[in-house]
């Protein structure tokens, strides 16, 4: 009997994992495993929704209720390895003044990808207001890029956090 109880808990586990898809972006030099509930957002959608932005992502990705989303923006800024420290530096200022309230859980960067990724991670709570982000800001193709998830789903911000991280963990860079 408890080797049926561990089972059916594997087979509950293993059910429970999320799909995904491949996603190429910024001429196939970044490539990530998304989630397959989110769903990309048609070029009138992206316009409609990030179109009043100085800088628009080039590609967004959203769950059903529109409370989650995974950005993509590429910047003319030049990035690359020896400069990501600086930019990170940068960024982390902007960012503080900017969300002065937020509770920071990462802040920092680190050497993955063959590259220097700086990664933010804060969440912002107020009344009737919440947002988790989780952000990368990595050179891609020598610009600067950024990868950006954000929940407002604080009921469900555990998920859509650990489907985050996943795709984080699955960006690879190709030098083509």
């Amino acid at each position: 009997m408890k080797n049926l109880y561990l089972l059916l808990f594997l087979l509950s586990f293993t059910s429970m994992a999320a799909e995904t898809k491949t996603e190429r972006f910024f001429n196939d030099h970044l490539i990530i495993e998304l989630s397959t509930e989110f769903k990309a957002l048609s070029d009138s959608a992206l316009d409609k929704r990030y179109g009043k932005q100085k800088n628009p992502p080039a590609f967004a990705f959203s769950d059903k209720d529109k409370s989650v989303s995974f950005t993509f923006t590429q910047y003319s800024t030049p990035a690359d390895k020896k400069n990501m420290n600086k930019i990170h530096k940068s960024l982390s200022n902007i960012l503080r003044k900017s969300n002065d309230k937020a509770r920071w859980k990462k802040d920092k960067v680190y050497n993955r990808l063959k590259t220097k990724v700086a990664v933010f991670e804060y969440e912002i709570r107020s009344i009737g207001k919440y947002q988790y982000n989780l952000t990368y800001a990595l050179p891609v193709d020598g610009k600067l890029t950024f990868i950006s998830f954000t929940t407002t789903d604080k009921k469900y911000k555990n998920k859509w956090l650990a489907l985050a991280r996943e795709s984080m963990d699955s960006i690879q860079l190709k030098d083509i």
